[in-house]
This record gives C-alpha cells, sequence and structure tokens, in this order.
C-alpha cells in the first residue's frame, strides 16, 4: 500500500473537526484502531498527502518544519519588533549579519513583486493614505493588518506594489507574517529563507494556541505589525469562507488593543492563477491583467474589547464575535471594492485605447 492509499484510509477512521480547537481523537466506530504515523497518533491535514498530530506535520511522508523561534538567531526577534529594538539588546556579529540579509531579502523580492504587478501588470491602490498613517503611528501602538487571500501571490506581492523601498527594507517596521507548515516550509534551508521575510510557520488544524500564534501574539504586543489572511487558505472560487478564529485571539488576547487594518484586492488570481482540480500550482506570472488593491481606514476595536470584558464574557464567545465584526468590515470593503475595480478596468480599457501608455512606474 502506497502512502497516499494509507493516507486515503487514515481519512476513513477520523472525524474532521470543526472546531480547530478539539484535540485529536478516532472516531468511535465499531472495530475501528487508531492509526500512527511515526508513532504519534495522527489525522489528514487539509491538503492531500499531509497528516498532522499534536506535535508534527508530514507531507508524503516527509516531516515539515514547524518550529518558530528557533528559525531566528538569539536576540534578532526582539531588534526587528518596535517595541523592544531600541532596548539595546546584543545580537552578535552574526545576529547583525541576519538582519542585513533579512532587510535586502525583504527589499529584493518586495521589488520584484512591484516589478511583477506594476511593471507587468497594472495595479491600482486606493487609501495608500491608510497605510503611511499606520506605519508612521506612535511606538507601543500595534498593528494587525487582514486581508483576503486570492492567490500564492498575495504576499509578498500585495505588500510589494504598495510600500515604498525605504518600507520594505525596514526590518523593525516590516510586517511578520504566517503561512502553512505543510506548504512551503519543506526543510531548513526553505524555512530560514522564509523567515529572513519575516514568516514563520503556521499549522492548519492545531488551533488558535499554537507556537505560531504566540510568537504573532508576542510581536503585537511589543508593538509590531502582524499580517493575517484570516480565511487561512487561499479562495479559489472566491466563494463566502467563514473567518478562522485566530483574528479574534489576536485581538482579545493583545495587551492594548491593535488597530486593525483592513485590506482588500481583486485581480490577483490573474497574475498568479490557482490550479485546478488535478494541476499543480503554476509559478509562472501573467502579464497584462489589472489588480485592484483597496485600503480601508484603519479600526480601533478597543471600545469593543472593553464592552465585552465589562460583560463578562469567556475568551471563546469574545473571539467569536471580534472575528465576526472583523468579517462585516472587510465585507462592507469588499464590496466597495468590487466597485471600484470595474471603474478601474473602464480606465484601464480607456487609457489602453486611448493613450497607449506603456511605460511601467516600478518605484512609486
Amino acid at each position: 500500500m502506497d502512502f497516499t492509499q494509507e493516507r486515503q484510509e487514515m481519512a476513513l477512521n477520523y472525524s474532521m473537526q470543526a472546531s480547530s480547537e478539539q484535540t485529536l481523537k478516532p472516531v468511535e466506530e465499531p472495530n475501528s484502531k487508531p492509526k500512527y504515523f511515526c508513532g504519534e497518533l495522527v489525522k489528514p491535514g487539509v491538503n492531500p498527502g499531509v497528516l498532522i498530530s499534536n506535535t508534527r506535520v508530514w507531507r508524503d511522508g516527509k516531516e515539515m518544519v514547524t518550529e518558530v523561534e528557533g528559525l531566528f538567531p538569539p536576540g534578532v526577534v526582539a531588534q526587528m519588533t518596535p517595541g523592544t529594538s531600541q532596548l539595546g539588546q546584543t545580537t552578535g556579529l552574526g545576529g547583525k549579519v541576519w538582519e542585513a540579509v533579512c532587510s535586502a531579502t525583504m527589499l529584493t523580492f518586495g521589488m520584484c513583486a512591484k516589478l511583477v504587478l506594476k511593471g507587468l501588470n497594472t495595479t491600482v491602490v486606493h487609501g495608500r493614505e491608510n497605510i503611511d498613517t499606520v506605519l508612521a503611528r506612535d511606538a507601543g501602538k500595534s498593528l494587525l493588518s487582514v486581508i483576503n487571500h486570492n492567490s500564492c501571490f498575495d504576499d509578498p506581492g500585495i505588500w510589494g506594489a504598495v510600500l515604498r523601498p525605504s518600507q520594505l527594507a525596514d526590518t523593525v517596521r516590516m510586517r511578520w507574517g504566517a503561512s502553512a507548515s505543510e506548504v512551503i516550509f519543506a526543510n531548513r534551508a526553505i524555512s530560514t529563507f522564509w523567515s529572513l521575510g519575516k514568516v514563520v510557520p503556521i499549522v492548519r488544524g492545531w488551533g488558535v494556541n499554537q507556537p505560531a500564534m504566540e510568537f504573532l501574539l508576542n510581536r503585537l504586543n511589543d508593538g509590531g505589525w502582524v499580517n493575517i489572511f484570516p480565511e487561512a487558505r487561499v479562495n479559489a472560487d472566491g466563494g463566502f469562507i467563514r473567518y478562522k478564529w485566530g483574528v479574534g485571539r489576536l485581538v482579545w488576547d493583545s495587551a492594548t488593543t491593535p488597530l486593525i487594518l483592513p485590506v482588500v484586492h481583486l485581480g490577483m488570481d490573474r497574475v498568479l492563477p490557482n490550479p485546478i482540480e488535478g494541476e499543480s500550482q503554476t509559478a509562472i506570472f501573467r502579464p497584462g491583467n489589472l489588480v485592484t488593491v483597496n485600503i480601508g481606514s484603519p479600526v480601533d476595536m478597543g471600545e469593543m474589547v472593553e464592552r465585552l470584558r465589562k460583560a463578562g464574557v469567556d475568551a471563546v464567545e469574545a473571539r467569536r464575535a471580534i472575528t465576526q465584526e472583523v468579517q462585516d468590515n472587510m465585507a462592507k470593503l469588499y464590496q466597495e471594492t468590487k466597485e471600484k475595480h470595474m471603474e478601474n478596468i473602464t480606465k484601464w480599457f480607456a487609457r489602453w485605447h486611448d493613450v497607449r501608455d506603456v511605460v511601467p512606474s516600478i518605484l512609486t
């Protein structure tokens, strides 16, 4: 029996838990036996070929990287977070080199993303002043950006198109992010590359209290910028996906309620198309498309959080309420973005037909 067949057999013996906070349990069926892989009780992951235990993740039989703190040299994380960057913590020569490479990595790939989206394609950004405002916020005030997920190129693509070169290279104020362990954290070398882009591995199925969530929460507590995709996967068909409660936990458990920056974009799935069933993800970018990015006004949820605390609601209910509020705000911004996208398409065609302006501007 090959690994795929074994995984399919495992899927028949386990219930798919609706709540991300429930622990792994075998289905209570007559004559059913627990299934183990590498000595640990496992369940199927989101993607084919993925197995998840309480402590480890495998894809096609190969263990993926899930550790978070160990990806960074000692002291580097504190140096790259606003609230702790001025404490003068010593990182040593290795840490200083790591920070320099981190800055170069984010600048290089951010500029490449800018070339793809603003040189080979057309990207119209609405609300740019909002990102400038929040990046210039007072020290100690954290920022949580929430963005829809339509393509595997959304990050670094969107931030490369929106941010200026100086912002991309800023290791202290640049965003922290997370991506699925079983998708891109295949080995130590690749994981080091992603960590140089301030991205850590998150495991879909480990819930809101896993190491990656604790790491991101600490970055918020230290005044940093955290970016998340609350849909928790690429929304390839554009349908409704209930937001995961991780966004609610980051807001509820933060020492100081972070500013929420809602961001909605349309057209990224044409720049890097999503695969249809049976296909693998392409790595070839398509030119000549229009992308609309709409950055909403920052939202301060401090009053809502205070109201929930005074009402004595428990953490689970608070996460649910906060997540729903964020999703409602994003839904309104999405409708606004659809209208702007249609207007941009009309102007885009008119420009090509009447003006034929093909000179790219990749430094804006």
